[in-house]
């Protein structure tokens, strides 16, 4: 007996050095990546990083600085037509090699945004933190990884390798539900000195530029739900964005990853059907869904499980 009582004595004083190390490891993780957030706007930095998706991949340079209290960026896309996004605060201009590149060209984005709006409360839903204690080399920087390792099977993990002097995101690596990496973003030069001008973010002679008007997006009820959602999972938007007369657009977040549902109506109903692209799935169903017929589409960074899912649990707000 006594013997018995001193396993599970044993296996009780593990559970909560477990539990604290977990906790532990949540809380710096979260505060790491309230840093890493910070650092995107407020560092002084210069470099270069390439993202590979699947067989796919692109470098592009990045210029940021904070000048006489404006926030300056500049993104560069390295490779075929060299198409640029300048942005001075809110105030967003493309750059093309010329007008015949204006509207046919795939826009330029940052994937760094991305985590903008990281939400920490959600995260401890859908992951757990882990830090690790060794560093390793990024750019020529010391780093230290951070894995979030998904809690369940409807979404992909992450590992984010932060710089160990000022938590900015040398490189992070999107994983499926086997560990693979299926999307990668890395520096491969990085400057936190780089001694920028406004000179430095003006678009160069020849090209065509453009300024990016943030119209602000038309609203209306959300008229659907959900009656099942992975744990962690909630809508962004109270309301429902409207994107034409017929297509309305909801977003979800569970912190990290964000799903875009868009809604429109049609005349047949069609069997469900996927795409993937890297880390991107995109599933499209329609449904007749009381007097209506809807073509539902979901695009989000999670497994296809997910989605599918997701389009088989969407109901009306007055559906039972």
């Amino acid at each position: 007996m006594i013997a018995l009582k001193k396993i599970v004595l044993s296996l009780l004083i593990g559970f909560v050095v477990n539990v604290a190390y977990a906790a532990s490891d949540s809380s710096a993780g979260l505060a790491r990546l309230s840093n890493m957030v910070q650092s995107f706007s407020a560092l002084s930095y210069q470099g270069i990083f390439v993202r590979s998706q699947g067989v796919e991949m692109n470098s592009m340079r990045i210029l940021h600085d904070v000048i006489d209290g404006s926030e300056y960026e500049r993104l560069v896309d390295l490779d075929g037509d060299k198409i640029e996004v300048i942005r001075v605060d809110d105030s967003v201009i493309c750059v093309y090699p010329d007008i015949s590149f204006a509207n046919t060209a795939d826009p330029v984005t940052a994937p760094l945004r991305q985590f903008k709006e990281l939400n920490g409360e959600r995260l401890l839903e859908g992951y757990t933190f882990e830090l690790s204690d060794t560093t390793e080399v990024i750019a020529g920087r010391h780093t230290h990884k951070l894995s979030l390792v998904p809690k369940d099977n409807y979404r992909f993990g992450h590992d984010f390798w932060l710089d160990s002097e000022n938590d900015f995101l040398l490189k992070h690596d999107t994983l499926n539900l086997q560990g693979d990496v299926i999307d990668r973003v890395q520096f491969t030069d990085i400057s936190f000195t780089p001694n920028l001008t406004k000179t430095d973010f003006v678009p160069r002679l020849g090209t065509y530029s453009r300024h990016i008007v943030d119209v602000k997006p038309k609203m209306t009820d959300n008229k659907w739900r959900f009656d099942w959602l992975p744990d962690g999972f909630a809508p962004v938007w109270r309301d429902a964005r409207v994107l034409n007369e017929k297509t309305a657009m909801l977003l979800l977040s569970d912190g990290i990853t964000s799903i875009s549902v868009f809604v429109e109506p049609t005349d047949i109903e069609t069997a469900y059907s996927v795409m993937e692209m890297g880390s991107t799935t995109v599933g499209e169903v329609s449904r007749a869904l009381q007097t209506d017929i809807l073509r539902l589409t979901i695009v989000g960074e999670v497994p296809e499980k997910t989605v599918e899912k997701m389009l088989m649990s969407f109901l009306p707000r007055t559906a039972l």
